[in-house]
């Protein structure tokens, strides 16, 4: 199988359950790109008042990727919703067959309705495979992504 089919078949997956899952507007689902998520799609859940956590896989030709995060909102304020538009992003990233490693990124999310946004962030990975594949241990990592909430 390939992977525009398992992309598509996980938006179906996800489309036709989240709303019968969780509680309006806890739950959100987001495309975009990214270095080193690649091309995305990702659901994010509110676990607090002002954090969360999600999943993603990507895609770019043949490499997959999958990557867990956990984002606290800190600063700001939007009139479409309740979290702070101003975030920091932890999580750990698996390209396979490629690298593993850890970001640290500071982002924000644009709020353009009570449904819709972009979100958009910046930071550092720390690459745990780097003496394996001959690369620096420091990536420079951001990525841009449309969100929906629920």
């Amino acid at each position: 199988m390939n992977p525009l089919s398992c992309f598509l078949l996980i938006i179906a997956f996800l489309l036709s359950s989240v709303g019968k899952s969780f509680g309006q507007g806890k739950v959100s689902l987001s495309t975009g790109f990214g270095i080193p998520e690649a091309f995305n799609i990702s659901i994010r859940y509110q676990i607090f008042d002002q954090s969360k956590i999600g999943f993603s896989v990507g895609w770019l030709q043949n490499d997959i990727s999958f990557s867990g995060d956990y984002y606290y909102h800190f600063s700001g304020l939007s009139k479409f919703s309740d979290m702070h538009p101003w975030y920091g992003r932890f999580g750990l990233n698996h390209v396979l067959d490629w690298w593993t490693g850890a970001y640290l990124r500071v982002g924000r999310d644009f709020n353009i309705s009570k449904s819709f946004g972009i979100s958009t962030d910046a930071g550092l990975m720390y690459n745990f495979t780097y003496r394996k594949q001959g690369i620096r241990p420091l990536i420079t990592v951001y990525g841009i992504n449309l969100f929906y909430r629920f």
